[in-house]
């Protein structure tokens, strides 16, 4: 049952990336989409997701990504729109960017905890264990993928 979970979640976003990227030919859309779908099935592998579980689980999963995609952004356009001296260097205000990083650091802790207790009335104990040890391990599988690319 698992594997066939597993290959189902698999075949959907295999289909739907290739979908998009025979729609607009992004190359690095294409490669975050088989990344993600990559990410789906070794955190359901790991976790050992039912078939019910992973309908609420992922949901869950996907709105708290989004949230910290949308604090790291907003942190990133901060910086991106920082003045520039007649050098053309950036000029920034250290103390304010040093704040906002601690304060982003606070909210991504907060939303953390909020959705451990969303998780924590979808899965088991057990499972939920499993979900935050497959985040630490899918992360180190990341960084051993690039370290062999070579990518810096």
């Amino acid at each position: 049952m698992k594997r066939y979970i597993l290959f189902l979640i698999l075949s959907i976003f295999t289909t739907s990336t290739y979908v998009q990227g025979q729609n607009n030919g992004n190359a690095r859309k294409q490669r975050w989409e088989e990344m993600k779908a990559k990410r789906t099935a070794f955190y359901t592998e790991r976790i050992g997701l039912t078939a019910e579980e992973a309908q609420v689980f992922w949901p869950l999963y996907n709105e708290l990504q989004e949230k910290k995609g949308e604090l790291h952004r907003s942190m990133s356009a901060q910086f991106r729109n920082s003045k520039r001296n007649g050098n053309k260097k950036r000029v920034i205000d250290y103390t304010k960017a040093t704040d906002d990083m601690i304060n982003l650091r606070v909210y991504e802790a907060t939303l953390e905890k909020s959705y451990h207790e969303k998780f924590k009335a979808v899965l088991p104990p057990e499972k939920l264990f499993r979900y935050y040890r497959a985040e630490r391990d899918w992360a180190n599988q990341l960084l051993k993928d690039i370290e062999k690319r070579g990518d810096k």
